[in-house]
């Protein structure tokens, strides 16, 4: 009963993520026994889920913060904004797409998918609590928007973009990863974020040269799957 009852408050943490991930299910099925030249249900099926993730999230704006799944999540109404933002951009950049991809003649479920899954991990990234849960849902995020640039396969340039995105990618998360196991190390083998500071300060690390280190890669890694400034001038065109 007690863990039925974990399984409960966990789920309920992340049930606007589960509505986005029960959609994908849906419309990978429906693309294998539905014609492809109906694709009003492919529409249909991506903006409900991307809706009814936006009316749960509104619904429980003014519940008390929760931590679930061993401290690896968070759940606030700070995070729950810009996952709020997150659904509002997905929400209308599909309907915003329509007569592009029309103009392409592309297969519509696979930008719904990328479309759905960045939005998924951006989510998730919101309220990631831990280093790996944070690399995980940022990788989500950043393949699945390489994979958008290159949605149009038949246009060279497209291809071109998602092959420099990709070699850019994994070179910033390689960066990334090397900070994060700085920032692993010097804590104490800690992950969550909590963890990390309060490991920091009993090791009495947080004043040595190895939290530079970290701290100067997270900077690049981050820096360069965003394109800030001045990582900027290596994005691909």
């Amino acid at each position: 009963m007690k863990e039925f009852h974990l399984l409960l408050f966990n789920g309920n943490s992340i049930f606007p993520e589960c509505i986005l991930i029960f959609g994908l299910f849906i419309l990978l099925i429906t693309d294998l026994i539905s014609d492809q030249k109906d694709t009003a249900w492919f529409y249909f099926i991506s903006l409900t889920s991307l809706v009814l993730s936006i009316t749960i999230l509104l619904f429980r704006w003014r519940e008390e913060p929760m931590i679930s799944f061993l401290g690896n999540f968070q759940t606030n109404n700070f995070n729950e904004i810009f996952k709020f933002l997150i659904l509002l951009c997905s929400t209308l950049c599909i309907p915003l797409s329509v007569e592009y991809i029309q103009c392409t003649e592309m297969a519509i479920t696979e930008f719904l998918l990328f479309i759905l899954t960045a939005t998924l991990g951006g989510m998730f990234l919101c309220g990631a609590n831990d280093l790996v849960t944070i690399f995980v849902a940022l990788e989500c995020l950043s393949l699945c928007s390489y994979l958008l640039s290159g949605y149009t396969k038949k246009d060279v340039r497209s291809n071109e973009a998602t092959m420099k995105y990709l070699l850019m990618g994994g070179a910033s998360s390689s960066i990334l990863v090397y900070g994060l196991s700085w920032l692993y190390g010097l804590s104490g083998g800690e992950i969550e974020l909590q963890e990390i500071v309060n490991g920091l300060i009993n090791t009495q690390m947080y004043n040595s040269p190895g939290i530079w280190i970290a701290l100067i890669s997270i900077t690049v890694g981050i820096g360069f799957k965003l394109s800030l400034v001045p990582f900027h001038q290596w994005t691909p065109d």
